[in-house]
């Protein structure tokens, strides 16, 4: 399976399924309804809102960002990801709403490298 052909929506369940939970869990660990997270893994919502990659974020620090956003490099980050460098992205994703996406591929993509 290329994980880089499947949609936000797929990974996020893949995501899901990695851990061995059902979408109310998701919900409540996120402190969301399930009808936002059941929207977001369904396809009704092509990209995430910036608030619930944050409480993703929050909620699961391990989780690549940036996997779930473009199917590159690996489902969780190491420990060695977890720098000054990664918690500038957070806060750059809390103050960059309207362009979440491009701001949080251009930090990874520096992670990553």
């Amino acid at each position: 399976m290329n994980i880089k052909s499947l949609s936000i929506s797929q990974r996020l369940r893949l995501f899901l399924d990695n851990l061995g939970i059902e979408q109310q869990e998701f919900a409540n660990a996120l402190g969301i309804s399930k009808q936002v997270v059941s929207n977001a893994i369904n396809g009704r919502t092509k990209y995430p809102k910036s608030d619930f990659l944050i409480q993703i974020i929050d909620s699961y620090p391990n989780l690549n960002i940036y996997w779930l956003l473009t199917g590159s490099g690996e489902m969780y980050v190491t420990e060695s990801l977890f720098t000054e460098e990664n918690h500038r992205l957070l806060e750059a994703l809390k103050a960059e709403n309207s362009k979440l996406k491009d701001k949080i591929i251009e930090l990874l993509e520096k992670l990553n490298n």
